[in-house]
């Protein structure tokens, strides 16, 4: 497994910021060459300029003394975002879940402006994919399966980031899951992603503390309690078409699951195998597809999303249009 290091890309004397914006949190980390050198979690400020907002507290906060880091270069610094993003202009649409609509923000020359340091925006899961497949050492064909706030799927196909004629490759929670369902917020109704994302959870599981719905729900099944085993089979359904879909659209050699939920752990990967597996019991295809065999977590507190924002702002060739 590859370590969180980046010592083929930063020296002893410099080092980069990478920044994760979801939904409710964003999450910076700073690495060295060696490893992390700090870390901090603030609310996402939503919209345009909430988001600039975010991004500068934690880069200033990262960089300033009080924050105990070494003396050093800022190399650079990557910010993942949902939504549609281009790199190589710095702009971002879309972000339905950070409160960023169909403009396109320029949001990393005005952050490269404001921090005087040079920003990559990257797609927040293609920041995510390439983070997991460096740390779990998936290798050059992989898929990540984000859920968290959303639901998204990153790609690297052939050692690429696939990211699409119109960069919306993955955005699979897009995709209807209910013909006439419940309303998201991309202007569609019944979409993958409101039924088989974190916020799903919390609808189908107010949790009693804030965040931690998809461990309540769990505990209460477990207990036996009839209606969260209805809910968190119903949730797991979801997930599984999710996982299949992404499975059969690319047929990646390895399928990472990662996002807040994915910190629900073994058990997760045991119910989403149980129903994939019941799945295939009645398809020789989907069998022959072995599709919870290619199935694995993020390891626990790997910072996969942050590295793989700094992997684009130090490597950007790796986050070109395909």
């Amino acid at each position: 497994m590859k370590p969180l290091f980046l010592d083929d890309l930063l020296d002893s004397e410099s080092f980069a910021i990478g920044v994760d914006v979801g939904g409710t949190k964003t999450r910076a980390v700073a690495f060295s060459a060696h490893g992390v050198l700090g870390s901090m979690k603030v609310p996402t400020e939503r919209g345009p300029d909430g988001v600039m907002a975010t991004v500068r507290q934690v880069v200033t906060a990262l960089c300033g003394p009080e924050a105990g880091m070494p003396t050093g270069v800022l190399r650079a610094v990557g910010v993942g975002i949902p939504g549609v993003v281009d790199s190589q202009a710095g702009t971002v649409s879309h972000g339905v879940n950070v409160g960023i609509l169909g403009e396109n923000v320029p949001l990393g020359k005005r952050l490269a402006a404001e921090l005087n340091i040079p920003v990559t925006l990257v797609n927040d899961t293609d920041a995510a994919t390439l983070g997991a497949a460096r740390t779990t050492g998936s290798g050059d064909d992989v898929a990540l399966l984000s859920v968290g706030t959303g639901l998204a799927a990153g790609f690297i196909l052939n050692g690429v980031p696939r990211k699409g004629a119109s960069g919306s490759a993955g955005e699979i929670g897009h995709m209807v899951y209910r013909e006439n369902g419940l309303p998201c917020a991309c202007g569609q109704r019944g979409c993958l992603e409101v039924y088989a994302s974190g916020r799903a959870l919390d609808r189908l599981w107010p949790g009693a503390q804030p965040g931690h719905s998809g461990e309540e729900l769990f505990a209460a099944a477990d207990s036996g309690a009839p209606e969260a085993v209805e809910a968190r089979d119903q949730w797991i359904r979801a997930l599984a078409h999710a996982v299949t879909m992404t499975a059969l659209s690319v047929d990646p050699a390895a399928i990472v699951l990662g996002g807040g939920v994915s910190e629900l752990g073994p058990q997760l990967l045991e119910h989403l195998r149980a129903e994939l597996t019941a799945r295939a019991s009645h398809s020789p295809f989907l069998e022959h597809a072995n599709v919870a065999g290619r199935m694995s977590l993020v390891p626990p507190g790997a910072e996969i999303a942050a590295l793989g924002a700094c992997l684009a702002a130090l490597r950007p060739h790796n986050i070109q249009a395909h």
